[in-house]
């Protein structure tokens, strides 16, 4: 018998298993993915109403976030090809959006730090994502801003927190 009750347990927390939910229930998850994708407008070519695209804005924020990365470094952070991460660079490079300079710790990387340009671009953006929210929540009461809050902040932790 306790056979029998720990072959159920393992089967039952066994990762490659199927998931706990119901087709209905992933339907639901993947319509709100496509809903969230729509109202955050991440399928429109620019971001934002800038002249970037939605990866080059989420690279140019990478580099933001601490200076002196290697495009190796975002690449990897982004989960971006890195032949394409690299493209990317060059074009920012040759807007002088970005610096890029040997690295101190090894000669043969490259750092990468925003430029006076790159760095107004950055505020940009950070306002307009800031707006975008104050928008998206601005109709919600109080008591409902507060449960959007606390919603993501649960699949933050579910997601992206808890490896």
């Amino acid at each position: 018998m306790d056979k029998v009750h720990y072959n159920a347990i393992i089967i039952f927390i066994n990762p490659g298993d199927d998931l706990l939910l119901n087709q209905t229930e992933i339907s639901q998850i993947r319509n709100f993915n496509r809903d969230y994708t729509k109202l955050l407008g991440i399928l429109n070519k620019k971001v934002l109403d800038t002249p970037l695209s939605w990866t080059e804005g989420r690279v140019l924020l990478e580099i933001s976030f601490n200076n002196d990365k290697t495009p190796i470094e975002v690449a990897n952070n982004l989960k971006l090809d890195k032949s394409y991460t690299s493209r990317i660079l060059n074009r920012f490079e040759k807007k002088g959006i970005v610096n890029k300079s040997p690295s101190a710790k090894d000669s043969r990387s490259i750092e990468l730090s925003l430029t006076a340009t790159g760095q107004e671009l950055v505020k940009e953006l950070n306002a307009r994502s800031d707006q975008q929210i104050k928008d998206l929540l601005k109709d919600l009461s109080i008591d409902e801003q507060r449960q959007f809050f606390q919603a993501m902040t649960t699949l933050d932790n579910l997601l992206f927190t808890r490896k």
